[in-house]
Order: C-alpha cells, then structure tokens, then sequence
C-alpha cells in the first residue's frame, strides 16, 4: 500500500476511506491514536445513509474514548481479567485495575494506545501497536488492517509474541452496531455462560429461549451481557426499518461470542472473540479458547461486514 496524507478534517489525527460500491459509496473514518479505532463506517446511496457501526458523534471525535467510537481491537485478550491478576505456567502477573471503579482489568492495551499507520491507501489502512514488557510481563505485537471491499468492510487483527517465552493470547474484535427498531440477531452457538455481580463467567449453561438467537431474537428489549461458546463464525443483524441485513462473518480462532446490550440503548456490541472472559483464570474449561502463544508465533483472525437487501 502507499502511504497517503492524515486528514485534517475534525480531529488531526483521523483518516478517511473511501470506495465505490454497489448503487452508492462506502465511507470510514479511523482514528488510529486513539486506539486503532473505526469511528465511523457507512454506506451512501441515492436513498440516504445507512451506518454499518454505531457513528461516534461529533463530540466523540473531539474527546471521547475507544468505547465511544464504531469499533476498537481488543489485545491481548478479551474482556475481563478477575481482580487483574492470574497465574501462566507458574508465573503470577498482577494488571494494575483501570482505576474507574471495575474491580477487573478488561479488554487489553491495544483500546487504550496509539498506534502507529504503516501503510494507507484510499481504500485501507494497516496500523500497529507494540507493547513492551512491563505488568504484562510479554513484549508482543499487534497489526490491524482496515479494508474497505465492495459490499463492506474487513477487520484483520494479528498478534504476535516478540517476547522470549510463551505468553497467554488472545484477540477479538469490539463492534458497536445500530439497533433501529425492531434489529433482529441471528447466531448460531451452544451455550451461554451466567455471569456474577461483577461480569465475571460463574456458571455454564444452554441458552435459554429469550436468547435462541438461532432462530433470531428481535432486541428492542433484550438486555444482557454475556459470552457465548460453540459459535460457528457467523451472525447476522437484520434491520427491518431500514431493509437491509448486515451479515457477520469471521475467519480465524473467533469461537466465542460476546453479546452486550444495555437497557434503553440505541445500540448494541455482537463481539467476535477467541476466548472466554476471564480465560486466564480457566485453564481447565476445556474450550476456554485461551491461546499458548510461542516466540514468533502469530495469532490472526478476521471480521466481514456486509451490508445486504434484507429479503422475506
């Protein structure tokens, strides 16, 4: 890819996509410095715009944060790590807590550090984040490619160990996506895990029927915030006020499957995640998904988003 100019539109530090697509133009905006995030990522057509992300507003854009935006990475791992701490084959690590009041360590470093553009073109981006060893005792790396295609858009995240020992890995993907009226969910998965007070997995569980999202859940007033195992890959978000569905696809170790949808929100996040919450902390779940990361070795996976007619 060739390297093209920042823009210098709202906030000095975005860059902005842009392709042809069918009947209309795909947009997005990246603000990699404020954690490799999609702010926006839309469709435009004769009939209107139509947002494939949740759009950060325009205050957002000017100080908001990584869970204010469209889409943020999650490295090196996903979720929540119970009280920051756990122990990796005899080593104990001890995260300092994020200091505004969670009583666990989530989502990782990559939400909350620049990253730095390697190559741009009008159409993607490729951006990186390098950790040092410091609490989180591993030096790795993380590649982030953004890829505007015909009908949507690809996330690609890698991690790699740059460190001298094996370390615990694991990758997802945080989308926040629009919940016109009347979203229905589709995905197909084998089992749920209950949470405690504090979000933490307690107890695994069949699905109940109020999330059989098999047979697509409509989410105007389904709360929950949990992870779901056995997910074969796939999901899909139809919009019927809009007539179009948004197919969710995904390549790679994404077997779990975060579903988070607060109450009276317009929105809600279908994560695509390698692992369990707290998966450092299960070593003997079996399907944990928590990932021994050797020198060198690279972890990669990949989300497509597709915007489509919705048909009967």
């Amino acid at each position: 890819m060739e390297q093209v100019e920042l823009d210098q539109g709202i906030d000095a530090h975005t860059l902005k996509l842009t392709r042809s697509a069918a009947n209309g133009s795909l947009e997005c905006t990246l603000c990699p410095r404020r954690g490799g995030v999609v702010a926006r990522l839309a469709w435009r057509g004769a009939d209107g715009t139509i947002d494939l992300l949740r759009p950060a507003s325009d205050w957002a854009m000017r100080h908001g944060s990584a869970n204010d935006m469209g889409c943020f990475p999650l490295v090196p791992f996903s979720n929540r790590i119970g009280g920051g701490q756990f122990t990796f084959e005899g080593q104990r690590v001890r995260l300092p807590l994020d200091g505004d009041g969670n009583p666990h360590v989530i989502h990782g470093h990559g939400w909350r550090a620049a990253w730095t553009v390697e190559d741009a073109t009008e159409t993607a981006v490729r951006m990186v984040f390098r950790h040092p060893a410091d609490a989180w005792p591993w030096r790795y790396r993380a590649t982030q490619t953004v890829a505007l295609e015909e009908d949507g858009a690809s996330l690609t995240l890698s991690l790699v160990n740059e460190d001298d020992t094996p370390m615990p890995a694991g990758i997802g993907l945080h989308p926040y996506f629009p919940k016109p009226p009347g979203t229905r969910l589709t995905a197909r998965v084998d089992g749920v895990w209950l949470n405690g007070p504090t979000i933490l997995p307690v107890e695994r569980a069949a699905v109940p029927p109020r999330w059989a999202f098999a047979d697509g859940i409509v989410m105007d007033r389904t709360v929950l915030d949990n992870g779901f195992t056995g997910w074969d890959g796939a999901a899909a978000l139809d919009w019927p006020t809009l007539a179009r569905r948004l197919s969710i696809e995904t390549e790679g170790p994404f077997g779990h499957l975060i579903v988070y949808a607060p109450p009276g929100e317009d929105y809600l996040c279908v994560e695509p995640v390698s692992h369990m919450t707290d998966a450092v902390n299960h070593p003997d779940e079996p399907d944990a998904g928590l990932r021994r990361l050797e020198p060198g070795e690279e972890l990669r996976g990949t989300l497509r988003l597709r915007l489509q007619p919705l048909t009967r």
